[in-house]
């Protein structure tokens, strides 16, 4: 076998995953997040349990969309080996290392251009949705300079601070020790109480 069609191998291993994948996602998907609930209604003492779902949902909505990615990459380093440039760098246009390949066989870089390319000002690893918290929060968040001035995560320490003190007393507020999490009075029942009744 040549190292092409170890290759070519490897990418069709790969698109066979990511077909299958996308597919296992979407079916999913398909149903709504009421029917996947099963519960009659989605509005429950229990709000919690539509975010967890919420949550799942656009998680796996982020990796279909990554996955999909991922698959046309796959099938553009395929087409790349018929039209015979698979293996060299877009940039550089020298040999991709083969342990590189083997890692990463949908790559279109060498290691050294893709590191340069990470290390350009303006490149970040970071989330890009970051960039729009940045402006309001960064007036108060001065970790990344030298400042030894009260900033906002100092101030967020110090509320942090009041958290359940000796000096409050919860009892004038209503809620103890064994009243702490309960929304309803029916909270407040054991195992032990529902065992005994019947």
């Amino acid at each position: 076998m040549s190292t092409t069609d170890h290759y070519r191998q490897l990418l069709l291993q790969e698109k066979e995953r990511l077909v299958r994948l996308i597919e296992g996602l979407e079916e999913g998907l398909r149903e709504s997040q009421g029917d996947s609930l099963q519960e009659l209604s989605t509005y429950d003492n229990h709000p919690a349990d539509v975010a967890t779902e919420t949550f799942e949902r656009s998680k796996d909505l982020g990796l279909r969309d990554n996955s999909r990615l991922l698959l046309a990459k796959v099938e553009e380093a395929l087409q790349r080996i018929e039209a015979g440039t698979y293996g060299c760098c877009e940039i550089c246009g020298q040999e991709i290392a083969p342990e590189r390949l083997q890692a990463v066989p949908y790559t279109t870089l060498c290691l050294d251009c893709k590191r340069e390319q990470e290390e350009r000002p303006g490149h970040s690893l970071r989330p890009r949705e970051e960039e729009a918290l940045a402006v309001p929060f960064s007036r108060t968040f001065l970790d990344d300079r030298e400042s030894v001035v009260f900033d906002g995560e100092d101030s967020w320490q110090a509320v942090a601070r009041y958290n359940k003190q000796p000096h409050v007393y919860y009892e004038d507020i209503g809620e103890d020790e064994d009243t702490i999490g309960q929304v309803e009075k029916t909270d407040a029942i054991s195992n032990e109480d529902y065992k005994e009744q019947l």
